[in-house]
């Protein structure tokens, strides 16, 4: 759930290509693909802003025999996003509805040469309309017309909504969400991400995770009250759900708008209470491109995306030490299985100043500060640019307060890519309470 303000359209998914060995005049799924089945997926950290990089990336994943975007079909899945309130706004795409988004999304994709078929399901249990309604998820004709796409993309919104619509769930009143079956919709969605491409942004990256899927929180109140299992009133409260989303990327935690929103703390709080050792985090307008069977993935658009290894992670009461955090942007690779980097091709070594780098103040973004974004990214930018390779920042809350320690070390590389920017790997991230 992302309680801060989001742009309209934040939302966006892919599936890729497939084959097998029937007439070219055969639906999408009964193409001949057999040789070509490279399941995919596509990560967007939030606010797509029409990135041509990104929304390029999807398309060619979903051309089922590499002739061209014509061919590729995509499934667009909104249910994240609320319902319309009036016929007349369902069709306002100007307008934040699932219906709407539906629309908005269909268009931006057909600009970019594919067709599209958004999938009658509302992410609003009690939605008044007679469309776009959640009982959807369990109509064989929708799941029909999904499966002639050869992609899918998950929207933005709120990722519960998914769960609540495209799921069946034993004590869903209670929102304990235990024993979810899929409906037909989503199977479909499955069978169709599964010989191509998945992709998703904002709450749309989020469903993608397996288990212990974030459903809320600030690193903050995270670091103060530790991780609570379900789906929380309060929005600033660290929460979670066990049995997680659709476990499209198993290998790895996931989070959105992650350097975006100092969202390192949170994750890496979740991570240590779950017992998960490796955590992707994506920010705005980036994606990172994973091939499913490998976990070789590449960073793309404008800003970065964030590796936690917490494998030699030590946590004690004041905090945690020995977190390994790495930051790729464009052009640089990850291997999300082994926990493994490499710069981009044509990188070179970043230029080092003498000059110390000063503490930081508000260094996870909070939301009670005055608005600011990446403050802790940069911090990491600053250290490995420094000989000293030290520096920290403060909790804008006090009682406790807490502050994150950033040093590099022999294993510490940093590099600026052909873009101009800089990356870095295992630099060691610590944090600690004041109290």
């Amino acid at each position: 759930m992302d309680h801060r303000y989001l742009p309209p359209l934040v939302g966006l998914v892919t599936v890729m290509l497939v084959a097998s060995s029937v007439p070219a005049a055969a639906s999408p799924t009964t193409t001949t693909w057999k040789n070509k089945i490279r399941p995919t997926a596509v990560l967007i950290g939030g606010n797509l802003a029409e990135n041509a990089d990104i929304l390029s990336a999807i398309v060619a994943k979903a051309d089922p025999d590499g002739s061209g975007p014509a061919k590729a079909r995509i499934a667009i899945v909104t249910a994240a996003s609320t319902g319309a309130s009036t016929p007349e706004d369902a069709a306002n795409d100007e307008l934040n509805n699932a219906a709407a988004n539906g629309i908005y999304y269909s268009s931006l994709f057909q600009r970019f040469g594919a067709e599209t078929y958004a999938v009658p399901i509302d992410g609003a249990v009690d939605y008044p309309g007679d469309e776009y309604t959640p009982d959807r998820a369990n109509d064989p004709a929708v799941a029909a017309a999904v499966r002639e796409s050869t992609g899918v993309f998950f929207g933005g919104g709120d990722q519960m909504r998914y769960v609540r619509t495209l799921q069946n769930c034993e004590d869903a009143a209670r929102e304990a969400f235990t024993n979810c079956t899929d409906t037909p919709v989503l199977s479909a969605l499955r069978e169709v991400a599964d010989r191509g491409v998945v992709s998703g942004v904002s709450a749309g990256l989020t469903i993608l995770q397996g288990a212990d899927m974030i459903t809320g929180g600030e690193p903050y109140e995270g670091w103060r009250d530790g991780a609570t299992a379900g789906y929380l009133d309060d929005a600033s409260e660290l929460g979670y759900l066990p049995s997680g989303g659709f476990g499209f990327i198993n290998s790895v935690m996931l989070d959105s708008h992650f350097a975006t929103w100092g969202r390192q703390g949170r994750a890496v709080k979740l991570a240590l209470e779950t017992g998960h050792r490796l955590v992707l985090g994506v920010d705005e307008t980036t994606a990172v491109v994973v091939d499913r069977r490998t976990q070789h993935a590449t960073v793309i658009g404008v800003n970065g995306a964030s590796l936690l290894d917490l494998r030699f992670a030590r946590a004690n009461d004041a905090g945690v030490s020995g977190v390994r955090w790495s930051y790729l942007t464009a052009g640089d690779t990850l291997n999300l299985r082994a926990g493994l980097t490499r710069r981009a091709p044509g990188s070179t070594a970043v230029s080092t100043t003498a000059a110390a780098v000063a503490p930081v103040e508000d260094v996870w973004d909070s939301i009670e500060g005055d608005g600011s974004e990446y403050t802790l990214r940069d911090l990491g930018r600053s250290v490995v640019s420094a000989t000293s390779r030290e520096g920290t920042g403060n909790s804008l809350e006090t009682e406790p307060q807490f502050t994150t320690s950033l040093r590099g070390d022999r294993f510490t590389q940093a590099w600026t890519t052909p873009a101009g920017v800089i990356s870095f790997s295992n630099v060691k991230l610590a944090i600690q309470s004041s109290e």
